[in-house]
């Protein structure tokens, strides 16, 4: 295995030949929450949209629970966001018999921009999706072929791939896992939210490698023969054989083929598609051995996923580039960024 995941994997359009830097100050990387249901405006969970800068999820919950006053465990939250940036996300705060919005003052690291009142607590990965828009300066390499790729991603979607984030700040989560999930006496000190973390890093790795397989035999642009399909936009998944209605479908991209999350019980891929993935589970059998052993459910993401509002500006002279993209929950931009330049963060 390569030690950085995301430049050993090849994509559908070729690889990039462009690079350039991420992240140089925290308005080149804005990302904006979307929440995709109403509040019901009553409720003892109040729901703030809040703008944060230079500060981590888990350390905007820590200064909201310092000044309302109430534990961090009654704050909940969606999804995490970077640090190094600027990010609008909801968290919602328990507050039995509140009656009115405490007093949050503006801060220079965050401020509220909505609040509203609801029944339940925001709960991880229940929001839509997320918007961004990203600068990236420093361009090195060909843009010519810019325009072409994304027309290419918007209209086939682009590789579902697990984003570099989940094989930890080194790339070595996948190592740290093998060494100490399969020894008891190592297992039994590690955190709840540790040992998750490195479950995620092998589940993922194995995702990443079936989907490079896939790719690198040019199964892309059309499904595989024994395919689990998910319907686009959620997660409901059904089989079906192979036909001029399914390839239509699959086409205009309202439907995606299903891969494995590795895991124990019975896999609904079949045929030519399960040949793909246990070849790819046959060249790491330690990861499939211990996912098994510690009962992990087998699950399934799609293989790819699709842009909405997707569009690229480069600068006048070509030294830096400005993303504006909206993707679904869980999914990665910098998976998505790899298809068309090559990122690192200053």
């Amino acid at each position: 295995m390569s030690d950085n995941p995301a430049t050993s994997l090849n994509y559908p359009y070729g690889n990039p030949s462009l690079s350039g830097i991420i992240k140089q100050q925290p308005e080149d990387f804005i990302v904006n929450e979307e929440l995709g249901f109403s509040l019901n405006g009553s409720g003892e969970h109040l729901f703030l949209y809040i703008q944060k800068k230079q500060l981590t999820t888990a350390q905007l919950i820590d200064e909201i629970s310092k000044v309302v006053g109430v534990p961090a465990r009654q704050i909940g939250y969606s999804g995490l966001k970077d640090k190094q940036a600027i990010t609008r996300q909801w968290v919602s705060i328990q507050l039995p018999g509140a009656k009115q919005m405490p007093e949050i003052p503006d801060t220079e690291n965050y401020q509220v921009l909505e609040s509203g009142w609801n029944d339940k607590k925001l709960r991880v990965g229940v929001h839509k999706r997320n918007s961004f828009e990203i600068t990236i300066r420093e361009l090195k390499g060909q843009s010519d072929n810019l325009q072409e790729v994304v027309q290419k991603i918007k209209d086939h979607g682009f590789a579902n791939y697990f984003g570099e984030q989940r094989f930890g700040r080194q790339q070595d989560n996948v190592s740290q896992a093998l060494a100490v999930l399969g020894h008891r006496h190592k297992l039994k000190r590690l955190s709840r939210n540790k040992k998750s973390i490195f479950i995620s890093a092998l589940r993922s790795e194995l995702f990443n490698q079936i989907l490079n397989s896939r790719i690198q035999q040019n199964l892309w642009m059309a499904p595989v023969n024994g395919d689990v399909f998910m319907l686009a936009g959620s997660q409901s998944i059904f089989s079906e054989a192979l036909s001029d209605e399914i390839h239509k479908r699959y086409i205009e991209q309202d439907i995606h083929s299903a891969l494995s999350l590795a895991g124990s019980g019975e896999s609904k891929i079949t045929l030519d598609a399960k040949e793909i993935e246990d070849t790819v589970l046959s060249l790491n059998p330690e990861i499939s051995q211990l996912l098994n052993d510690l009962e992990v459910k087998r699950s399934v993401r799609a293989n790819r996923s699709q842009v909405s509002d997707f569009s690229i500006q480069l600068n006048e002279d070509a030294t830096s580039l400005v993303v504006k993209v909206a993707l679904e929950k869980g999914v990665y931009l910098t998976s998505l960024l790899q298809h068309f330049i090559q990122t690192q963060s200053s």
